[in-house]
């Protein structure tokens, strides 16, 4: 048995849904798992974990009209850090150094991954972000700016893993040894869905979408039904279907669309290749990863990529949804068997191996 502290970022639902799977995994090996969470990762692994679950402090990101703004973000996590190494200290000197843990596995956490630097453990990162440094890739043109951002803020994170395992749709190089490319997991809530192609599509908005505006638009559409996520409330106006926060039903509606429109979040993205979706990406301001998911879902055949949602895209897209599913050797569809295989092969590596 090992003793295994898993580190979760608190930003977004995608870190702390494939932390569920893969933690769930190491716990039915028999191993002890301690999870870090923080914001969003800490509630949500509470509610399966309990006890084992523990706070850490997190970075976090400040939104204006859906998009990151870069001056309130660097405000708010500076306003927070003498808190925040309170927490932290508490955490490391009261659990992490009694519980002497055989392995760290930080979910693009960066504080427990420096803990680890600091006290000689063995630390593996398991994300998907960090593609942007570890693998080569083809960048989108005019982004110049957001690329160099995000690699340095991608670099500072944390550095020196024993391994990183880079969660990836598509084969990319990598640049080190240290660094290996797994295909997506997806939990089990999908892959219990039973996929079928309806006659509506799936719309997910970001806050800041206009009501009005998306109605108008949709509106132009006739006879196009599209179920709506993201304003929190039932409605049925024309063609439209708005849809109250709910994860089984977004799920469910996801498995039986014509095809989803969304911004370019790596969860979702490997959501609708399970379900065999094609995608209308639209990604964050500010967020280069989106970006780069975008670029390659259309450069794969996967769907299209826009900078907005209009009448022109919306026309596209659902022309591309009567097309196929691509058929290219670079995609890598999800599967969580082939990922645990990679990662017991990482782990086999260890000086202390772990089984799983």
């Amino acid at each position: 048995m090992a003793r295994i502290i898993y580190a979760v970022a608190g930003e977004g639902f995608g870190h702390s849904s494939r932390s569920h799977l893969i933690g769930q995994r190491l716990i039915e090996a028999g191993h002890d798992v301690i999870f870090a969470g923080s914001n969003k990762s800490l509630f949500y692994l509470k509610e399966h974990f309990g006890d084992r679950v523990k706070e850490i402090f997190g970075l976090s990101f400040d939104y204006k009209n859906g998009r990151i703004h870069p001056l309130k973000t660097i405000k708010k996590n500076i306003l927070g850090l003498p808190t925040g190494d309170k927490i932290n200290r508490k955490l490391f000197r009261g659990f992490f150094e009694k519980f002497e843990p055989d392995l760290i596995v930080s979910d693009f956490e960066p504080f427990s991954a420096w803990w680890a630097l600091r006290n000689n453990v063995p630390f593996f990162s398991i994300d998907h972000q960090h593609m942007l440094t570890h693998c080569r890739l083809e960048f989108p043109k005019g982004c110049d700016v957001s690329r160099i951002t995000a690699y340095v803020i991608t670099r500072c994170y944390y550095a020196s893993a024993t391994s990183y395992i880079i969660i990836n749709f598509f084969k990319a190089p990598v640049k080190r040894r240290s660094a290996v490319i797994a295909p997506p997991v997806v939990r089990p809530d999908v892959l219990s869905l039973k996929a079928h192609s309806g006659e509506y599509v799936v719309l997910y908005t970001t806050t800041g979408t206009n009501e009005g505006q998306l109605k108008e638009l949709l509106g132009g559409f006739g006879s196009q039904k599209f179920h709506i996520y993201g304003f929190n409330k039932y409605a049925e106006e024309g063609n439209c279907i708005f849809k109250k926060r709910s994860t089984e039903d977004f799920l469910a509606d996801v498995a039986g669309s014509r095809g989803v429109a969304a911004t370019a979040g790596f969860s979702l993205i490997s959501e609708c290749m399970y379900l065999k979706k094609k995608m209308l990406l639209l990604p964050l301001a500010g967020q280069y990863e989106q970006f780069i998911n975008a670029h390659y879902v259309q450069l794969l055949g996967l769907g299209l990529s826009r900078n907005e949602l209009d009448e022109k895209s919306l026309s596209e897209f659902l022309s591309e949804t009567e097309k196929p599913m691509p058929d290219d050797e670079r995609i890598l569809w999800p599967d969580n068997e082939a990922f645990f295989d990679v990662l017991r092969q990482r782990l086999k590596q260890l000086a202390m191996p772990i089984k799983i």
